[in-house]
């Protein structure tokens, strides 16, 4: 249910500009499945943190070497939407 829940809210943030925007400034997991559950959806830390680690690997090692120490934190938002939105 929560893989569909993220599939649902990726949808909704693709068709508006302002949770687009507040799904980039998330920077936690926490924040993220917030801001869903104030739209509406309900998703798992599992389901998330799975997403994340797989829009991850979808990275080159360039790419994943400039996140440097922080990969789960500073660019937390835009690892998590990367090429969905």
């Amino acid at each position: 249910m929560s893989q569909a829940n993220l599939d649902l809210f990726l949808a909704e943030a693709r068709k508006s500009q302002a949770l687009s925007d507040q799904v980039r400034a998330a920077r936690s997991h926490a924040e993220l499945i917030k801001l869903a559950a104030n739209s509406g959806h309900d998703l798992s830390k599992a389901t998330v943190v799975r997403h994340h680690l797989h829009c991850l690997a979808g990275r080159s090692d360039s790419e994943l070497e400039s996140l440097g120490e922080h990969v789960f934190n500073d660019d937390f938002g835009d690892v998590f939407l990367g090429k969905f939105i």
